[in-house]
């Protein structure tokens, strides 16, 4: 009965974001690995395929709804908890893991990011179980565990890229030590290393077939498109409020605390601080440049940190202490979850942003051609609704305003821009889409094609039948649906208002073919628009 409380904060946090789930629907980017689970390879254009894998394990069982992707979500981040748990208590023992447990369960991206089914959770399943095998190593040298390793890491190379930096930190912190730099001839280090390319095989298979079209994307991705110093300071203060300040503080200040361990080669705080903080210093280095710096990188440092504090804070603090320190964790994350959910749900604050681009559209809905031209004269981009507003006032008559202002205003509104709405009423979006189709006498499609792939994919999950999804932003992903059947139909081409002008002309360019305008479809909440979609039908 030891494990009771672990085993309780685990249900409660289950409960709670069961609930959570309730009020939202599934991310568009966990939709698309829904889409690639329905058609399974050895790799895809941008990761390898251990999510989709995942996915069609859980749709095989649960079948393909949000209540089984949610499900499943949750029990896969349970599992990341109660790994790093078991690892602990392996560890140190029973109350610093429950510490540690409690760490992990008092940040955002453990808790609120419990929802969301992506390709980081399997790899930190894998993670977690090299870095626990090689700390057993560094306690109990023996080769076996290196096997081990090779085992876990290549299945961790398999759900991401970047599980290449274990082996990165792995020789790092070999090499860092006096004691241990003879450990770099141990021919079983390399066997570990061929076992984990063994299994990895596959994917480089894939790539090979297919141009290294993944390989390359990744490259890209990581080292170039963004001006210098651009994406840090982003990077860095979003993992700090994704995986808490508080905890951000503590860690920096228990790697202080530990620094008499540190310098013992074969400690279990010393392979654990080389093996999680490498990567956020990678990471870091790399948003210097690199178009795309997500946050939620950072989460191989932030575990590091718990399993390290969950011995420490009890050696530290009286248990007085230690309570009101857990209890504040909890209630950060309270107030930055609580505040993302309630904003996502109605709105907290004016914020908008607003450009006009799709002058079609408020031509074909008779916006005179005066106007247009001021509108034209007079573009910029605005981010509350309150400015636009304003900036339409300033630049049309009263009469124009009362006669076109709402509707100028709903065209311009890049509601894409804002992230929270990507989780609300899909499903009234794939009734609407639906009614729409049989309205025009197509109530089955084949493909429906959009410029970004996530519009699609979303769409497809949706819709009855499951029509598969074509991205014109990203041809290289079409695995499922080439080209040519495509044109051969049924199918749709959707895009958002606020874009669709110039997703038509990018349709055009690719396909070279008419469309029929079907209509379109608004999606509100309440009296908040969320979404606003242009559909017409492909004629071969």
């Amino acid at each position: 009965m030891k494990h009771t409380p672990a085993f309780g904060i685990l249900v409660l946090h289950f409960l709670i974001f069961a609930i959570v789930n309730q009020n939202l629907n599934p991310h568009p980017d966990m939709l698309d690995h829904w889409v690639w689970s329905r058609y399974l390879s050895f790799s895809y254009y941008e990761h390898p395929p251990m999510i989709a894998w995942l996915i069609r394990g859980i749709t095989f069982i649960g079948g393909n709804n949000e209540t089984a992707l949610e499900l499943g979500s949750q029990l896969v981040t349970l599992s990341i908890l109660t790994l790093v748990y078991a690892g602990t208590f392996r560890l140190y023992g029973i109350k610093p893991a429950l510490v540690t447990l409690l760490i992990l369960c008092s940040m955002p991206y453990f808790t609120l990011g419990s929802i969301f089914l992506h390709i980081t959770q399997p790899f930190l399943i894998f993670w977690i179980l090299a870095l626990f095998l090689l700390i057993r190593f560094h306690q109990q040298p023996a080769n076996n565990w290196l096997l081990w390793i090779g085992v876990a890491a290549g299945f961790g190379a398999l759900s991401k890229y970047i599980m290449l930096l274990f082996y990165a930190g792995l020789f790092l912190h070999l090499l860092l030590y006096h004691k241990t730099r003879k450990d770099v001839l141990n021919p079983w280090f390399y066997f570990a290393g061929m076992l984990s390319l063994l299994i990895f095989i596959p994917v480089i298979i894939w790539n090979a077939q297919h141009d290294w079209v993944s390989f390359r994307w990744q490259l890209e991705k990581g080292t170039s498109g963004a001006d210098f110093g651009e994406n840090t300071l982003a990077f860095t203060v979003g993992h700090l409020l994704l995986f808490s300040p508080l905890w951000a503080l503590m860690g920096g200040l228990g790697i202080w605390w530990l620094r008499d361990r540190l310098v013992e080669a074969r400690s279990p705080e010393s392979v654990i601080t080389v093996i999680s903080i490498f990567p956020l210093l990678f990471f870091t280095v790399m948003s210097l440049k690199g178009t795309i710096s997500d946050p939620h990188w950072a989460n191989l440092a932030y575990l590091g940190i718990a399993i390290m504090l969950g011995k420490e804070l009890l050696w530290r603090f009286q248990k007085k202490t230690l309570y009101v320190l857990l209890a504040s964790g909890l209630l950060i994350n309270v107030a930055l979850t609580g505040t993302v959910v309630t904003h996502a749900l109605n709105p907290l604050f004016d914020w908008m942003p607003y450009e006009l681009k799709n002058y079609d559209y408020l031509k074909n809905n008779n916006v005179p051609q005066a106007t247009l031209e001021k509108l034209r004269n007079n573009d910029e981009r605005l981010y509350s609704t309150g400015q636009y507003r304003l900036h339409l006032k300033q630049i049309l008559s009263p009469a124009e305003i009362e006669e076109y202002g709402g509707l100028i205003q709903k065209t311009a509104m890049d509601i894409s821009s804002d992230r929270l709405t990507r989780v609300l009423e899909w499903d009234k979006t794939g009734e609407q889409l639906q009614q729409l189709l049989v309205q025009n006498g197509i109530p089955q499609i084949a493909f429906i094609v959009s410029r970004e792939y996530q519009l699609s994919g979303a769409l497809s999950f949706y819709l009855p039948h499951q029509p598969w999804p074509h991205s014109i932003e990203k041809p290289e992903r079409n695995l499922w649906s080439p080209l040519d059947e495509v044109k051969m139909g049924p199918s749709i081409f959707v895009c958002e208002l606020q874009e669709c002008q110039g997703g038509v002309v990018d349709f055009y360019e690719r396909f070279e073919m008419p469309l029929r305008y079907l209509g379109e479809i608004e999606t509100r909440r309440y009296d908040r628009m969320v979404r606003n979609l242009q559909v017409y039908e492909l004629i071969p």
